[in-house]
């Protein structure tokens, strides 16, 4: 029987047989504590003599008045503690270094859980919990004495090699303090020098998956596959923007999803020719082109998925002739993700298509003109963020990325009229396999006439003809 616990919460009750966990059950899925110890040792094991790494975590970060934006972890943190709560620091070290009198080579700092963060924020691991349930040599409470006595502890390593610490975006708060500390630490201590960064090792961890990421992101990639699936069922020319990213965003929570893994892309008309339109506010006239690109987080994993469809249903000649050329070119793209290529040859291959059809149509007067309609990459890695750690650039199972080929013609372009304000995107998270690329997100239609079938369908936002 398998025993293991994970990141929060208890698969078999084995991890808390010596001690009482009082943090609560939610879910059974989260990565197991053997993973996630086995990242941190294949850290400690790249530091090297001497080594010590410093891993921080987000701050919680305001929102407006008294109001938090939800929180969400670090990526590289989460990656290698499986903690996700705020105002927290990760100590990696090769040789070992004493916390209370005991010798160590990782001690993980937290907020502790007490009577009034129960009443006001909800339920908090704690040093105790956290050490049974996460598997940690060390759990300390983040106060800035236990801090203060773990750094001088790091001072008794021998030939002590600093490698830079993983610092979040913007810290602030709690974490902000915890890093001054260290900053100021480092800096007392001249004779020390940076050994490097510790961006180059977890890149190289990250980019390939494990069986339990891929099951993450195959989980994230179902959830957004409904959420596209359900828009196109219910779109109709009258509708809001905004009313599209709501049935989606419903299909991604009512699968699991926490979070959507970035801020939802609903852009019609000549928003579809804005890659990264946010607003969402704008009514949908009948003739108009959707460009959708939303996706669900599903335990810190992002799905990354991109249909486009026209808002009648029913694609015009003109929308048919860019669709055709953008599907083409993912198609041939996709063939391209296979162990052993490289990064660039889905690209290379997707690109070429693309400036093909568009000297076909007399779009463009020359291939080097393909960048005007196609003014971004083709792929990127997938996984604890939407723009994924890209650690080797062949290719090889386990890896997970995209194939986004698209073609934005605004209004006043050096065209004919008639593929004005048309935009498509065409994007999909591709697994490479021993076998071949596997599609995670395929079950959202691709081909026009599936996607025309499938908007003819009632769907839940639909409103009934005649209201």
């Amino acid at each position: 029987m398998r025993t293991a616990c994970i990141a929060g919460l208890i698969l078999v009750s084995a991890c808390a047989v010596a001690q009482k966990v009082t943090y609560p059950v939610f879910e059974h899925d989260k990565t197991p504590i053997a993973e996630t110890r086995a990242r941190r040792e294949a850290i400690k094991r790249q530091l090297g003599p001497g080594g010590v790494a410093v891993f921080f975590t987000n701050p919680e970060r305001n929102r407006n008045n008294d109001c938090d934006f939800r929180f969400r972890a670090d990526s590289n943190f989460l990656y290698l503690s499986g903690f996700e709560e705020p105002d927290s620091a990760l100590v990696l070290s090769h040789d070992g270094f004493l916390v209370d009198g005991h010798s160590v080579t990782e001690a993980l700092f937290v907020n502790e859980n007490d009577p009034g963060s129960l009443t006001w924020l909800g339920y908090r691991m704690g040093s105790k919990d956290a050490k049974a349930l996460l598997g940690m040599d060390a759990v300390l409470t983040n106060s800035n004495e236990n801090w203060a006595a773990t750094l001088k502890s790091l001072e008794s390593i021998k030939s002590l090699r600093l490698w830079a610490a993983s610092i979040p975006p913007d810290p602030s708060g709690h974490v902000g303090s915890l890093l001054h500390s260290y900053s100021s630490w480092v800096k007392s201590h001249s004779d020390w020098h940076p050994a490097g960064s510790t961006q180059g090792m977890l890149a190289g961890l990250r980019v390939k998956k494990s069986p339990e990421e891929i099951a993450f992101l195959r989980h994230a990639a179902a959830a957004s596959t409904s959420g596209h699936r359900e828009v196109m069922r219910s779109v109709q020319p009258g509708m809001r923007e905004y009313e599209l990213q709501a049935l989606a965003e419903y299909m991604f929570a009512r699968n699991g999803c926490e979070s959507v893994g970035y801020n939802s892309i609903v852009g019609s008309g000549p928003n579809s020719c804005i890659l990264h339109y946010e607003d969402d506010r704008r009514l949908i006239e009948k003739g108009d082109m959707i460009c959708m690109d939303a996706a669900g987080e599903y335990h810190g994993y992002s799905a990354d998925v991109t249909r486009s469809f026209p808002a009648n249903g029913k694609f015009s000649p003109a929308q048919r002739q860019i669709y055709e050329i953008v599907l083409a070119a993912q198609t041939a793209g996709i063939v391209q993700c296979k162990a052993g290529n490289s990064f660039g040859a889905p690209g290379v291959a997707a690109e070429k298509v693309v400036a093909d059809g568009l000297l076909k149509l007399g779009i463009i007067k020359d291939r080097n003109e393909v960048g005007t309609y196609l003014p971004h990459g083709i792929s990127h890695y997938i996984g604890l963020d939407v723009h994924d750690a890209s650690g080797d650039w062949t290719l090889h199972p386990g890896y997970v990325l995209t194939v986004e080929p698209g073609i934005y013609i605004r209004e006043g372009s050096r065209c004919d009229p008639k593929y004005w304000n048309i935009g498509i995107r065409i994007e999909d998270d591709i697994l490479v396999t021993e076998k071949g690329p596997e599609n995670l997100s395929a079950a959202a239609p691709r081909q026009i006439a599936d996607i025309e079938a499938l908007m003819k369908q009632q769907g839940i936002g639909k409103r009934p003809i005649g209201r």
